[in-house]
């Protein structure tokens, strides 16, 4: 089980409040899982991700533009990483269905998308948020 913590934190509210969302559901999908009812959960797991990938990444990319981060090309291609592995996924539920270990295939997908992104790209952005909005203060 993923608990939100200092590892996820960057201090910048929309952030934290969409990855203690996505960590939510990565629990909820390990619960189903634990339960035997990984299969039949997995479409709400896919589904939030798809609405993630619309909204929350969509924020923070705005957000770079606004103040301008400096690597803001390299988190974008992470972006267009994890949404091109989602469109796979996705793309393979719909073609398929979910056998009996698709339910994992997501749920790693989700665990690594915590540990190589949340936990140390979005806390690098985090910083400078953080930093950016100091100077901008009188």
């Amino acid at each position: 089980m993923a608990v939100f913590g200092e590892e996820f934190s960057t201090n910048i509210t929309f952030m934290d409040s969409g990855t203690k969302k996505f960590i939510f559901e990565l629990n909820k999908l390990s619960d189903a899982m634990k339960n035997g009812e990984g299969r039949q959960y997995v479409i709400f797991a896919l589904d939030f991700l798809g609405e993630y990938a619309e909204k929350h990444l969509i924020s923070e990319e705005k957000v770079m533009i606004k103040y301008r981060f400096h690597d803001i090309e390299g988190h974008a291609v992470q972006h267009d990483e994890f949404r091109m592995e989602l469109s796979k996924i996705t793309d393979e539920y719909a073609a398929k269905g979910a056998d009996h270990s698709f339910p994992l295939l997501v749920q790693r997908f989700m665990g690594s998308w915590l540990s190589r992104h949340i936990s140390r790209a979005d806390k690098v952005l985090g910083d400078f948020l953080t930093s950016a909005a100091k100077k901008a203060r009188p």
